[in-house]
Order: structure tokens, then C-alpha cells, then sequence
């Protein structure tokens, strides 16, 4: 009776572990979601395309938004040269150190993406982007802000900074004022 009773528990334990290995893994923290599926295939892209520029802008934008400032400060270190010179990954890098609280990092990182920005490498639409973000990460670092997500004078900085590139997109104030 023993024996059958332990072949039949044998015969479950094989039969779970079967299916269990048959599974796709998903990360521990969100079994069920289908955004953890979406960034493990962007993770497993961006470790076997490690020079596709698009690639690891996708994969840094996603942990960004995704609130893991961390991982997306390793995924650029951990780009080849040529590619974290690019001013939009660079961007990236400077947003990721601004959401760990490291405001002097992130206006540094700031000002060199806005350098790397040359119009070949550039739209004017992110040329205005990595302005607005340089220019509230100058007020954040004037004021001594520490913790960029807690401090309410943040949201100011960016609504200050968004003003004034609209007055000079209207041409009401020239570039560089």
C-alpha cells in the first residue's frame, strides 16, 4: 500500500514539475502581467542586439516608465560606446538619475545630452525636450531640491520651463534668454 501510495505522490511530483518547465517564466512580483512579458522580450532583444540603438532607447523608456530608474541607469552603462553617446539615450540616463534623486548627475548628464543634440542627431522636437528637462532640472538644482519625486517645487520647475519654451517657440523671446 506504501509503495503505490508513494509511486502515485512520484507520479504527481513528475507531472507538475512537467507543466511547470513547459511555462513561459514571468517575473515573481506580477505573475499575470502582460507588460512583464513585454520587457523580458525587450530585456532578451536588447541583450542579443546589444548595437541596436532603438532597442536599448525602447528598453531604457520602459523601465523608466515602469518606475525603475536603477535598471534603466545600468541598461545605459552597459551599452557600447557608440551607442550611449546617442543625446536621446543620453536623455534617458539624465531622467533615470533625476528619478533616483540624483539631481546633480541628471542636470550634468542633461547639459551634455543637449550637447550631443547637433541637428543631424536631432529633431526639433527632442532638441525641445532635452531644452525643457535642462532647464527644470537648472531651477531643481538652484533650489536644493533632493528628492525630485516628493518635492512639490519639481512640478513647478517643469511648468516654468515648458512656459518659457512655448513664449520662445512663439518667438515672443529669442532661444537662449
Amino acid at each position: 500500500m506504501e509503495i503505490r501510495l508513494s509511486l502515485l505522490l512520484l507520479g504527481v511530483l513528475l507531472l507538475s514539475g512537467a507543466a511547470l518547465s513547459a511555462s513561459r517564466p514571468r517575473a515573481v512580483s506580477e505573475p499575470l502581467a502582460d507588460d512583464t512579458l513585454a520587457l523580458a522580450e525587450l530585456e532578451d532583444a536588447a541583450a542579443l542586439n546589444r548595437d541596436n540603438l532603438e532597442v536599448a532607447r525602447r528598453l531604457t523608456t520602459t523601465y523608466l516608465r515602469l518606475g525603475q530608474p536603477g535598471l534603466a541607469i545600468a541598461a545605459v552603462r552597459s551599452a557600447p560606446p557608440e551607442l550611449a553617446r546617442d543625446p536621446l539615450l543620453t536623455h534617458r540616463l539624465s531622467q533615470a538619475y533625476e528619478a533616483s534623486g540624483r539631481v546633480a548627475d541628471a542636470l550634468s548628464t542633461a547639459q551634455l545630452a543637449f550637447a550631443r543634440c547637433t541637428p543631424g542627431a536631432c529633431t526639433i522636437a527632442t532638441l525641445a525636450a532635452l531644452e525643457v528637462h535642462l532647464s527644470a532640472l537648472t531651477m531643481l538644482q538652484a533650489w536644493g531640491v533632493q528628492e525630485p519625486r516628493r518635492d512639490t517645487r519639481t512640478a513647478l520647475a517643469y511648468q516654468l520651463a515648458q512656459r518659457t519654451a512655448r513664449i520662445a517657440s512663439l518667438g515672443l523671446v529669442p532661444v537662449g534668454e
